[in-house]
Parts: structure tokens; C-alpha cells; sequence
């Protein structure tokens, strides 16, 4: 464990939480540090860690239960949620299906900025999740994206929990209770506010800041009241927890295949609940990656999968393959290994799956500064249980990747203070105050302060705790961005790694000459997409 308590050094974790699954059996599972750092709590194999987007595999299992026999992979997103007409690109309203949600390739843009505020604010209401994707971005420079490029989207994966209530009956959050979590007896995987609150066994996100206190991070991704975020990257969970789901997809996998001995279950239960496991597993986007090896690299529905030796491990974590002498098992056999990577404000989470050996391994931790602890845990352990050779130094590849991240903020500084000009700014308070609307179900408030240089704050969909300061940028224009990158994260700050994100754009009515009232403003929230504007009510 040596290489592990020196990866939750670099990362600065408070706590990580291992399981491995191997030849059908739970081989090891340990646990480093704490999860309640105020209380001084330490972390077991039962703590519920947020588990950021490897909620996907559960969402996407949901979706393959009702598949049985309830609906079909290739229906029509609109056959199940009428309104779900995008205005951008008409195509995607008349011919994306429940397969183009899954593998991200609706062409939707992924707004992740928009919907989770900060300070952990949910920004938009689960009704209004259908017109906020029709409001959406769908192209880019080289046009229009539904069925030709692959976006990923947290945003459209998230209409599955509309799918799932419109096909069930029940609302997304208690479909997973009952029908996965509650038959699989994963009694800490939590879907709602009261659940994480009553209970004992928690991981708190926390960032480390610059004098050493570790901040706790609010995060209000786990509720009820906005499913579409739960269903993307809003799911807690624990080591034992997931190790039972893995024991579980591996089974119904086995099975479907004809696969004889089968993956046994972890758990005592009349039957395993999960169906179309080879569904899931059958089709996909393909991700190649140049990097000298055939490894098959594709998003399935729902989780990814590639083939070892790969640079693909952690590409959906905040850790990346720099150097080709980083990629584990070069010299090693093949395996295909199918997973995901999860990232939310404050912790981290990582799940891979080997069929052909019965072996899976989860790493939970509740920190997301600049390495991926999880992630490197992970490729540490698979490193170890398959003895893959030659062996990698995998503390110094994320080391690597957390002064790389690191650097990029300090780059994104830069830029931001390169183009900013506080002599430009003319606007009065008064004539920016208000709310406004974008995105069709999208509020921002402007609102006055006494504790910033523009005399403004804002707030977003009314709700107080998203509060943040505005300081004059440019002309019209004011921003929120903090300068440190500890500070981000301890706001709760998700996807704050373009410069613009943080800067709002005023628009007036003669938009030329600068002239006239305000009418609304313009927020390119994602590096890869267009202005979008608020209108002013």
C-alpha cells in the first residue's frame, strides 16, 4: 500500500477506498484515511462515496431492465418524452434514439456549468430539463454534431431518467431503489437528499487549500428533485456496493453469452435483476487513440471500453497518459476491460471490468484537486494483479498529471488576465441589475452588493448560496472566475478549466456601437461552444 498512500499524498485525498474482484471472488479490499476529516472519521469499505459519472453504469442498467421487455434501445427519445424536440438541429427531436443518449452522440451540448452552480447549487428544475436540452448548442465549426461526432453530455444522458419515469411509472430515483439497488442489497448506493443525510456512513468532498485546512465542498448533486443530474453523475455509492454490481453485470453477461461456470453473485438474491448486459456492451461510439497499440477504444451505453496494453485509462478522469512509457502491460497479454471514470466536485471514482477473468476493480476517494487518485489507485492495483510488465512508476505518471493540470489553470489565468481591460468598463450598477433568461428555463439574477468593485453580484436560479462576486472585466462585461485554483474547487466549481466560463458579456440594444439599454448577456460557458444569451426580462 506504499505506492497507494503516496498517490493520496500527491492528490491530496483525505481518504481511498479499494476493492478488487478476481476468478469471481472479492480478493482485497482496504481502505486509507478519512472520510470525515472535522470528525475525524475514518473510511471503510461501506462509506458512500459520490461516484460522480460512473452513475452512467447504473443509469444505463436501469435502462437495460425495462429494455427486457418495456422498450427498445432504438426507440425514439421523443417516443417516451414528446417535448424533446431540440430547436438547434430538428433531426435530433425526429430521429435520436435511446442509443444516441447513452453513447453521446446527440450532438447536445454538455452544460455542466450551467445546471450545477456553484456552492453545489442545482440550478435548474428537474421539469425544465427537457427545454433546457431543447434550448442547447448542437454544432460547432464543422456543423452540425447529432450522429457524426461524438459529445459527450451530461445533459442529454440525463433525459434517461425521463425515459425511465415515462416507461415505469416511477420516478428515476425510486426505480433505482427498488428495482436495482434494493434486489442487489446495495444499501449504501444513494439516490436522494434524506438518504444521504441520514446516514452514518458518508464521504465528505474536501480540498486541501493553500494553508493546509482542508475545506469541506457542498455538493447537492445527490437529490431527488433533479433526476437527469442523479442519472448522469449524481449517485453515491461504496466499494462493497460496486463490487456487488460488477459481481452482478458479469453474471447477467455470462449468462446471456452462455458463458459456463457464471460469475456467481455477491449476494443471496432470487434473481439478478440486471438484463441486456451484451445490449449494452454491443454497441457503441468508437474513441480510436493513436498510441501504437490495437486497443479497440469505444464509448458503449453507458461505459467505455478499450483493450490492454491502452493510453485509454483515465481519459475520463482528471488524470491523462502523457508519455508512451506510462501505459501500463506493454509487454503483457491483452485483456479488454470495460469501465468508467467519475469526477464531481470533490471526489473521484473509478470502475474497471475484466469478463475475462472474472476481476473488477472500484476505488472511491473524496478529493478532485488536480490528480485523479482513484484512477492511479486503480491502475496501480491492475498493474499489480495481473503482474503487467515492464512495470510502470504510476506515482510519477500522476504527479505528472496533476502539475500538468496545475499548469493548465495558472495558462487559463494568464489568458483571462491578457484580455481583460478594467479602464473599458463603463456600466452603472443600476443598468445591469436584473434577471435574466437563457436557455429557455436558464436564471441568472444580477444583483447589487457592497462587497465588490462593480458594486454586483450574482446569483443563479434564485437560489442565495450560489452567490458569488462580479468584478469589472472589460467593456460591459463583469466576471466571477477566482484566481486560485483551490478556491474553484472549494466553491464547487465543475468544468471551471476555460477562461470565459467566468465572464458575462453584456448586450445592448444598438450591439455595434455599444449603445442603448441592456438587453441581455452572453455566456460561453464551454470552451467548445458558442455564446449563448440571457435576455434580460
Amino acid at each position: 500500500m506504499q505506492h497507494v498512500a503516496e498517490v493520496q499524498k500527491v492528490c491530496k485525498a483525505p481518504s481511498i477506498s479499494i476493492g478488487i474482484l478476481h476468478e469471481g471472488k472479492v480478493l482485497y479490499r482496504r481502505s486509507l484515511g478519512l472520510r470525515d476529516v472535522e470528525n475525524n472519521l475514518d473510511a471503510n469499505s461501506d462509506t458512500s462515496y459520490l461516484i460522480g459519472s460512473c452513475s452512467k453504469l447504473l443509469t444505463s442498467a436501469a435502462v437495460g431492465i425495462l429494455a427486457e421487455t418495456q422498450l427498445s434501445w432504438k426507440d425514439l427519445i421523443s417516443k417516451h418524452v414528446p417535448d424533446f424536440d431540440p430547436v438547434g438541429d430538428p433531426r435530433i427531436g425526429q430521429q435520436a434514439t435511446i442509443l444516441d443518449a447513452c453513447r453521446h452522440s446527440t450532438g447536445l451540448a454538455n452544460p455542466n456549468a450551467v445546471f450545477f452552480g456553484p456552492q453545489g447549487a442545482l440550478t435548474i428544475k428537474e421539469e425544465d430539463h427537457v427545454a433546457l436540452l431543447n434550448a442547447l448548442p448542437t454544432s460547432n465549426d464543422s456543423g452540425q454534431r447529432f450522429n457524426s461526432w461524438w459529445n459527450y453530455s451530461n445533459a442529454a444522458f440525463g433525459v434517461l431518467s425521463n425515459v425511465i419515469k415515462a416507461v415505469s411509472g416511477m420516478h428515476f430515483c425510486e426505480f433505482i431503489r427498488q428495482r436495482l439497488c434494493q434486489p442487489l442489497a446495495m444499501e449504501q448506493t444513494l439516490v436522494a437528499r434524506a438518504e444521504v443525510l441520514g446516514n452514518n456512513n458518508i464521504a465528505y468532498p474536501y480540498v486541501q487549500m493553500e494553508d493546509g485546512h482542508w475545506a469541506k465542498i457542498e455538493n447537492g448533486l445527490t437529490s431527488e428533485t433533479y433526476a437527469p443530474g442523479v442519472a448522469s453523475m449524481g449517485m453515491r455509492s461504496s466499494v462493497n456496493d460496486l463490487l456487488t454490481f460488477c459481481a452482478a453485470v458479469m453474471n447477467r453477461y455470462d449468462c446471456e453469452k452462455n458463458i459456463h461456470p457464471p460469475q456467481e453473485l455477491l449476494h443471496p438474491a432470487k434473481e439478478n435483476p440486471l438484463r441486456q448486459i451484451s445490449s449494452i456492451w454491443g454497441w457503441w461510439w468508437t474513441r480510436p487513440l493513436d498510441d501504437g497499440f490495437d486497443n479497440n477504444t469505444a464509448y458503449m451505453l453507458g461505459w467505455w471500453r478499450t483493450t490492454m496494453p491502452t493510453s485509454a485509462l483515465g481519459q475520463l478522469s482528471y488524470n491523462a497518459i502523457h508519455r508512451r512509457e506510462d501505459i501500463i502491460g506493454k509487454n503483457s497479454g491483452s485483456r479488454t476491460l470495460y469501465g468508467h471514470n467519475g469526477v464531481t466536485e470533490g471526489s473521484v471514482a473509478t470502475t474497471y471490468l475484466i469478463p475475462s477473468s472474472h476481476s473488477a476493480i472500484v476505488v472511491l476517494s473524496n478529493a478532485a484537486y488536480a490528480g485523479d487518485a482513484s484512477d492511479a489507485t486503480a491502475q496501480i492495483m491492475l498493474q499489480a494483479l495481473f503482474d503487467l510488465q515492464p512495470s510502470v512508476d504510476l506515482v510519477a505518471a500522476v504527479q505528472l498529471s496533476r502539475n500538468e493540470r496545475l499548469e493548465r489553470h495558472e495558462k487559463m489565468i494568464s489568458t483571462w488576465q491578457e484580455n481583460r481591460d478594467v479602464s473599458k468598463y463603463k456600466a452603472t450598477p443600476d443598468e445591469l441589475v436584473g434577471s435574466y433568461i437563457g436557455l429557455n428555463v436558464s436564471r441568472i439574477n444580477i444583483v447589487k452588493s457592497d462587497k465588490s468593485l462593480s458594486g454586483l453580484a450574482v446569483v443563479f436560479a434564485d437560489q442565495e448560496i450560489s452567490r458569488c462576486e462580479l468584478e469589472p472585466y472589460n467593456s460591459d462585461s463583469l466576471s466571477y472566475l477566482p484566481m486560485k485554483y483551490d478556491e474553484t474547487i472549494a466553491r464547487g466549481m465543475i468544468d471551471w478549466d476555460y477562461w470565459t466560463v467566468g465572464i458575462f458579456n453584456f448586450v445592448r440594444q444598438d450591439r455595434d456601437r455599444q449603445q442603448g439599454d441592456i438587453v441581455g448577456l452572453e455566456w460561453k460557458w464551454d470552451e467548445y461552444d458558442y455564446p449563448a444569451l440571457w435576455r434580460k426580462e
